[in-house]
């Protein structure tokens, strides 16, 4: 049948059967292949598109949702809105309407402050709601209509997560909860492409080719809860703009006289400004253009965020292109790299400031590392050189400085025997990362997720991950000696841990809590609980009886005596010290410890 079809006699019946009406009575040719991943470029478009229908509104509270629905239901369709709050507690709500010309109808009825205000309005998607001057309107919602978020991005409360998490049936489920309780959100990445979007609106009052891009984990998919957003600037040349048919040119100032060097460290700071000046909800503006990627930061005080902006770093966002692509491969990658970046955070092996530890990056490259390792199964993830020698012309990407940034774009054309071999649970995998790496060579040995296999390190640095894009780059040359060592203790303590607190009943610790829970602020309390009651045992119940038999007398001494007395009591608490008392987690000892030093009640 597909031969008959195929020899172009019957091109007539072929166009009826493709029609849209008979696709909806053919379910698909068994020919056809089977799409089933959506390309990065994609989810980037769908985003960009949802930003430029989309509107934030700051209100008075979440009871404003009928007036501000009956208000611009006048202009334009809505399609779903959405509330949330910032740090400051202050309310805002995110309308996202049918089309981009609903947002054109809405911001031509937008208005400016009250004439006494010295202020100079600029067009920002970012509005403001103010009270009705006529009291007698009235405005409302259909009843059907409700909020599609409320609190949207509040982050999870750490009482009820471990409830939660307590109450799982498996470990595998405690993984896969804490990844869905903890991920970057719908309206949090909407937030992230909004903020995106009114700083391109405003630099294309400069520029007439810019664009801002979200890169990083707000859109790699390792995203959590809170995470800064990352942005690059960079030109776009449409094909429009170059049409070398089209004579007029824009005139245009040569990077020598408008100070442009590596980074474009004076575009930056002319941005900087800008931000200052005329962007609404941008604050702190920070300026760090030493750095190898000059950056700008700031707070998006509106959006509740922070905010990095990068110009020209588009090796960043094709960095975060293959970290998507790999997350999109199998279910199992991103919440097991969410479990180890809080494992990694509770341990303290991560740290918000820079300085000699490793980040969340070398962990995430190093959980991708561990996936693509064969077992008996087979493997999970293919290997960076699978990509890139299945790539194709349409595939090429350089970025700055000839970076080569291609490999394969759409997943579809990668053989199903590349990837997903191995059926390994949550649990499995995640005690098999522990074991890998506490048997792993770091001494000797690289971690490259371009050949999937251990390298030799080319130096002496303790840990040597590849950059998959610059791989003759080290993304964890910071991390000091000390810190290596104590991430290859930690991986072992994580084995056992995981390990033992399965083998007995399920307690206050089982799985998973027993690694990302912070020791200091509930496992002290649970252990020192007495019965129902809520208050923390006594000191001297910390302390043994014979305590009180520690000579302390008020008499007159000679010095002989006195010497003896406090030799004794040097004696005594020696031997307290080596008498401790055991407890299954080191943390919460040295906790136990410190309250009986300090005595605190």
């Amino acid at each position: 049948m597909t031969v008959f079809f195929q020899t172009g006699k019957f091109s007539i019946i072929r166009k009826c059967l493709n029609a849209p009406i008979c696709n909806s009575l053919f379910i698909r040719n068994y020919s056809d292949p089977v799409k089933k991943f959506k390309s990065f470029s994609d989810v980037i478009a769908q985003r960009k598109a949802e930003a430029r229908r989309s509107l934030v509104v700051q209100v008075n509270s979440e009871t404003s949702f009928n007036e501000l629905y009956g208000y611009c239901s006048k202009y334009a369709s809505i399609k779903d809105i959405h509330h949330y709050r910032n740090s400051e507690k202050e309310h805002f709500m995110l309308i996202e309407f049918e089309t981009e010309e609903n947002v054109k109808e809405v911001l031509k009825a937008c208005s400016s402050h009250q004439k006494d205000v010295d202020v100079m309005p600029i067009e920002s998607p970012f509005l403001w709601f103010r009270a009705a001057v006529n009291k007698k309107e009235k405005l409302s919602c259909p009843s059907t209509k409700t909020l599609a978020t409320k609190d949207g991005i509040e982050p999870v409360d750490n009482d009820l997560l471990y409830e939660e998490l307590l109450n799982c049936e498996t470990v595998t489920q405690q993984i896969q909860h804490l990844y869905e309780r903890t991920k970057l959100n719908d309206l949090g990445v909407r937030l992230r492409y909004m903020v995106a979007r009114q700083f391109e609106v405003i630099f294309k009052s400069l520029y007439a080719n810019v664009a801002v891009q979200p890169f990083g984990s707000s859109v790699n998919g390792c995203g959590r809860m809170g995470c800064d957003l990352d942005l690059v600037l960079s030109n776009v040349l449409t094909e429009d703009m170059s049409d070398t048919r089209r004579r007029l040119v824009y005139q245009e100032k040569r990077e020598e006289y408008a100070g442009g060097g590596r980074g474009g460290a004076r575009q930056l700071e002319l941005l900087g400004a800008l931000l200052e000046l005329r962007v609404p909800g941008a604050g702190a503006v920070r300026r760090v253009l030493a750095a190898r990627v000059p950056i700008l930061k700031c707070t998006h005080h509106l959006a509740a965020l922070h905010c990095d902006l990068a110009a020209s770093n588009t090796s960043g966002v094709y960095m975060s292109e293959l970290l998507w692509q790999f997350g999109a491969l199998d279910p199992r990658v991103r919440p097991l790299i969410f479990v180890v970046r809080h494992w990694a955070s509770a341990v303290g092996l991560t740290n918000p400031h820079p300085g000699r530890w490793i980040t969340n990056f070398p962990l995430t490259l190093m959980v991708l590392f561990f996936l693509q390792q064969k077992r008996k199964t087979g493997f999970i993830l293919p290997s960076l050189k699978v990509l890139v020698d299945r790539a194709g012309k349409e595939d090429i990407r350089i970025a700055e400085e000839n970076i080569n940034c291609t490999f394969l774009r759409d997943l579809n054309k990668l053989p199903h025997e590349e990837y997903g071999q191995s059926g390994e649970d949550l649990h499995t995998l995640l005690l098999q990362f522990f074991e890998f790496y506490a048997q792993f060579d770091f001494q000797e040995h690289a971690i490259s997720i371009n050949r999937g296999v251990p390298i030799r390190k080319p130096n002496a640095l303790p840990l040597y991950i590849v950059n998959p894009l610059e791989q003759a780059m080290n993304v964890s040359r910071n991390v000091s000696y000390e810190e290596c060592e104590r991430l290859r203790a930690e991986v072992r303590n994580a084995a056992w841990l995981l390990e033992e607190g399965l083998e007995g009943k399920k307690g206050d610790d089982w799985g998973v809590l027993r690694l990302i829970e912070r020791k200091d602020s509930r496992g002290l309390k649970q252990l020192l609980r007495v019965g129902n009651s809520h208050r923390l045992v006594s000191v001297k119940d910390l302390f043994n009886e014979d305590d009180e038999d520690v000579p302390i007398t008020k008499s007159k001494k000679t010095d002989a005596e006195v010497d003896k007395s406090v030799k004794e009591m040097r004696r005594v608490t020696v031997e307290k010290k080596e008498q401790k008392i055991k407890f299954k987690n080191s943390q919460i000892a040295n906790e136990v410890y410190r309250i009986r030093r300090n005595k605190i009640v």
